[in-house]
């Protein structure tokens, strides 16, 4: 008998102890079906101010199309099919990570998707959004640079910019702590692709060689730091964060640890809150954190 092509994700997920969603167990097909549609035979019209900006970018040229969970805008069907792949199966992962059901991100969200390099600087200008940035999230909308063949694919990045879309969508109006919002994508962004591919999550994750960032110090940060260095050293400190928590303690606990951090609770007191019985006290929790390199 045939094994079916999701049975490996759904075993790393049963293996890594993530809380399966009743009804959405399966995720979707690789070979998911883009159908073209005229602009006003979408389901959703409503785009935000940035997203009207990227339609204005010759507006002849655009295409678009639905998938379950997506409204997407693209120039070449080739660098659609490969964001779709990889966004909806983004999607139901982190989903099923946070215990979410399909009520929760029901709203379809809006997705561009440019090919051109230089028509892409051309819009991170229009965005003002920093010159490094390969994709970004925008709210629960995506503006991502897919490049042609030949290119390169990135899909660590893609995971991770689609995750901050996904938390917008389960978490409206519920603003998440920067260390929380990029470490979680960073974690996602790894998790997601050992998952597609069925092997163990720590197989995927790398050495954290640069996470220096003392917890204290990480967890009170209100902004991002303006140098390049200091920004990279900000996202592995909070990736490390969140694999420590993730890879040590039950992650079908997480979703509540999210909420009493969501909810004002302070960081301290949040984890022995939602892991008390796996951790003695702060101070314990501090010394194992500390020789946590992966």
């Amino acid at each position: 008998m045939r094994t079916p092509l999701w049975l490996p994700a759904l075993i790393v997920l049963l293996a890594c102890g993530v809380p399966l969603v009743q009804g959405a167990v399966e995720p979707p097909p690789q070979d998911m079906p883009l159908v073209e549609k005229k602009a006003e035979q979408l389901s959703s019209k409503a785009t935000s101010p940035l997203g009207v900006k990227a339609l204005a970018l010759a507006p002849e040229k655009w295409k678009h199309a639905e998938t379950e969970h997506f409204i997407v805008h693209y120039r070449r069907v080739t660098e659609a099919h490969r964001a779709v792949r990889e966004i909806e199966y983004t999607l139901w992962f982190v989903a099923q990570s946070l215990g979410a059901t399909k009520e929760r991100y029901a709203k379809k969200s809006h997705v561009y998707v440019f090919q051109d390099a230089q028509e892409w600087i051309t819009f991170r200008t229009i965005a003002e959004v920093p010159q490094w940035s390969g994709s970004f999230a925008h709210g629960d909308e995506l503006f991502l640079h897919i490049g042609g063949v030949g290119e390169g694919f990135d899909s660590h990045t893609l995971s991770h910019e689609t995750t901050h879309a996904v938390v917008a969508r389960l978490y409206p109006r519920q603003r998440w702590p920067r260390w929380l919002n990029e470490g979680f994508a960073e974690y996602m962004g790894s998790a997601t692709q050992a998952a597609r591919k069925g092997v163990w999550t720590k197989g995927m994750q790398q050495e954290l060689s640069d996470a220096s960032i003392p917890v204290e110090k990480l967890v009170a940060m209100q902004d991002y730091p303006t140098d390049r260095k200091e920004v990279d050293r900000f996202y592995e400190s909070s990736q490390k964060l969140v694999r420590f928590l993730m890879n040590n303690y039950p992650k079908d606990r997480f979703p509540k640890f999210i909420d009493a951090i969501v909810g004002d609770v302070k960081f301290d007191a949040a984890l022995l809150q939602v892991y008390g019985d796996r951790v003695k006290d702060y101070a314990a929790f501090t010394k194992q954190y500390e020789r946590f390199v992966k």
